[in-house]
This record gives C-alpha cells, sequence and structure tokens, in this order.
C-alpha cells in the first residue's frame, strides 16, 4: 500500500510539473509575440554606440513591421521550450527554498539556471538577426537571412558550443541578480495585495499582472547595463580575450560614456515589464483554471 501510494504522488507530481510546463511555455510565447519589435529596438539601441566607434554612422535597421519582428522565428521554435522551464523552476524552487526574500531569490536564481541552457542559444541567433543590419561588416559577428540559416552558419563557424552558447555565462550574470531582484519584490507586493484581500486565498491574476509589472521595471533598468553588454558580446566581434562583460563595460565608459550604459534602457522597460506581466497574468489564469 505504501508503494502504491508512492507511486501515486510520484504521477502526481511528474504531471504537476508538465502542466507547469506547459502553462508556461504558452504563457512566455504569448508574451514574447506581443513585445518583440520593443525587445528588436532595445537590441539595436544597444549596439548602436559601438555601430558608430567602428564607422562613424550607424544605420537604423528598418522599421517597418518585418524588420521589427527580425529573429522572431528563433523565439517561436525555442521561447515554449524555455519558458516551460523556467515556470518548472518557479514552481518547483518555490516548494524546496520556502518563502521570504532569500527563498523568492534562490528560486529566480534556479528557475533562470534553468531556462538559461534553452534561452542561450536563441538570444544568439535572436539579437543577431535584430541588430546585423544596424552593425557594420567589419562590426557583426555575421550575416544571415533567417533563423535557421543563422544557426546553421553559426555552428558551422564557430562551432556549436563556442557559438551558439556565447554569452552563456554572461547571460546568467545578466539575469541571476535580475531574477533575484524581481522575485523579491514580485513576492513582497504580491503578499501585500494578499494581505490586504483578506476574503480569498487566491490573489487574481490583475494582481499578479501588476506587481510583475512593477518588479520587471526596477530589476530591469538595475540590469540594463549588464545586459548591454552581453548584448554586444552575443552579436559583435571580438579580438581574442576581449568578449568579457567587464572588458566591454569598461569600454562603452571610456568612449561612450556612463549615459552609453544605459542605451536603450527605456526600450528593454517597455519589452520585459509588460511581457511578465502578460506571462504572468497568462499564467496565473491558467493555474486558477486548474
Amino acid at each position: 500500500a505504501r508503494d502504491a501510494a508512492r507511486e501515486a504522488t510520484n504521477g502526481e507530481n511528474v504531471t504537476s510539473v508538465a502542466r507547469e510546463g506547459a502553462r508556461g511555455a504558452l504563457a512566455g510565447v504569448l508574451a514574447r509575440a506581443v513585445t518583440h519589435p520593443l525587445d528588436t529596438m532595445k537590441a539595436r539601441a544597444q549596439v548602436m554606440g559601438a555601430a558608430r566607434m567602428t564607422t562613424g554612422s550607424a544605420r537604423t535597421g528598418g522599421g517597418h513591421a518585418r524588420g521589427l519582428y527580425a529573429g522572431f522565428g528563433a523565439v517561436a521554435a525555442f521561447a515554449p521550450f524555455a519558458s516551460g522551464a523556467y515556470f518548472i523552476g518557479l514552481e518547483s524552487g518555490s516548494r524546496w527554498f520556502g518563502e521570504g526574500a532569500a527563498g523568492a531569490a534562490a528560486t529566480g536564481a534556479w528557475a533562470q539556471a534553468l531556462a538559461g541552457v534553452v534561452y542561450t542559444p536563441m538570444d544568439v541567433i535572436k539579437e543577431r538577426l535584430q541588430t546585423q543590419n544596424v552593425l557594420s561588416a567589419n562590426a557583426r559577428a555575421g550575416a544571415y537571412t533567417h533563423w535557421i540559416d543563422a544557426g546553421r552558419m553559426i555552428i558551422r563557424e564557430e562551432g556549436a558550443f563556442r557559438g551558439l552558447f556565447r554569452g552563456y555565462w554572461a547571460q546568467n550574470f545578466v539575469w541571476w541578480p535580475w531574477s533575484a531582484m524581481y522575485f523579491v519584490i514580485y513576492d513582497a507586493s504580491r503578499r501585500a495585495f494578499a494581505n490586504v484581500n483578506t476574503d480569498s486565498d487566491a490573489v487574481a491574476p490583475w494582481v499578479s499582472s501588476a506587481c510583475a509589472t512593477g518588479a520587471a521595471a526596477a530589476a530591469t533598468t538595475a540590469t540594463h547595463p549588464l545586459d548591454l553588454a552581453k548584448t554586444r558580446v552575443q552579436t559583435m566581434k571580438f579580438a581574442p580575450g576581449e568578449a568579457s562583460l567587464v572588458r566591454v563595460l569598461r569600454n562603452v565608459v571610456a568612449r561612450e560614456g556612463v549615459r552609453g550604459l544605459f542605451a536603450g534602457v527605456g526600450a528593454r522597460v517597455a519589452s520585459v515589464a509588460p511581457g511578465s506581466a502578460i506571462s504572468f497574468y497568462i499564467y496565473e489564469t491558467l493555474k486558477q483554471m486548474g
């Protein structure tokens, strides 16, 4: 009887994990579909200063709808798995690490660690397509026709690991602190709303959405310089030993000033914050529906 109960519990856990992953995948893809044009504007703004330094001018990259959705094919292919993994990490981490600020920070870091393996190759392909019309041939890491072509060329010319996982640690050093700050703020604000609403244990999806927006805006602004350096590491040519967050940040400050570290911050906040709100609204709605 004990073995049967254990097997039933394990089966329920597997089903729960799969359900959380499916909810997260749907929520993440729908949110990115809405905010992708802003993400493209952010990526282009982040490399614009480097483009001016290498050529004396920078191209806009095209503002039409198709141009603003450059790289979305990679998002559609990778994001369901990455978002699903992220929400699995969120749910499992909340059970393992407990409540409070420390638990929320650990949960955010764990969720990012789980999803980062998928997010890194997605970002490399996506951001190269987003920025290739802004950067000169001497500055960009490559030129591609679409996301599948980009993936093939990166693997062929740079190798699967060195190419598709270029900036893997940079990605984590951006999103680990982002996740820690985000979930501390999100968890605290969500609990504050829950304490006010004593009529129900459940927090309305719109409340989760509002908390996600505020938390994302704060964490995004604080980590933007790191994200700018990460974008340049993943999309530009570098001499051996120069493609690191520290070196890129130093070069930005020396050549573009401290203000250069925040190039594109408005577009990034406008992309990430609504994206988080949409994602968590859909996720919490689906969760409450069962």
